[in-house]
């Protein structure tokens, strides 16, 4: 084989070979996007399964709105801020808990004389689907109702 012949062989391999090497390193980068895509949506809906297990067995809150109101009042106002903060939606519970824990003593009964005014003084009202009620004076109250037909706190 002449020395032009191996010239025009070793640069085609190298071509070749560089072509190669390009599109595998452009599929392993997108398997590795992919890869990642499903890792992300894997981890969501175990997280979207976690809660709907916890909402499931989510026993807490009252038949209507105004008792779910009344039971967190209640247990705001003899300090047990465990039992209060189980009245809110799954996702924020932890949060409330720990909200109640580090309020002062003046802030608590201003929260629980709030939300007795809104209970006794001011109508709220329906979504068009009947699950959400939302109370908007003195302070925005919305609740939702659960599957389980019982009402939880979504925001104060």
């Amino acid at each position: 084989m002449s020395k032009t012949k191996k010239i025009i062989l070793i640069a085609s391999l190298v071509i070749v070979a560089a072509a190669a090497g390009w599109y595998g390193f452009k599929k392993y980068k997108e398997w590795i996007f992919w890869r990642k895509i499903k890792l992300e949506a894997d981890q969501f809906t175990s997280e979207q399964n976690r809660l709907k297990s916890l909402i499931e067995a989510d026993t807490y809150g009252g038949k209507t709105p105004q008792e779910t109101l009344n039971m967190f009042i209640k247990a705001v106002e003899v300090g047990d801020y465990e039992l209060a903060s189980k009245y809110f939606v799954v996702e924020k519970q932890g949060d409330w808990k720990n909200r109640l824990q580090t309020l002062e003593t003046k802030n608590i009964k201003w929260l629980a004389d709030n939300l007795k005014l809104q209970i006794e003084k001011y109508t709220g009202y329906y979504s068009s689907d009947q699950k959400i009620y939302t109370i908007k004076k003195p302070a925005f109250t919305e609740l939702i109702i659960y599957p389980s037909n019982l009402w939880k706190i979504n925001e104060i």
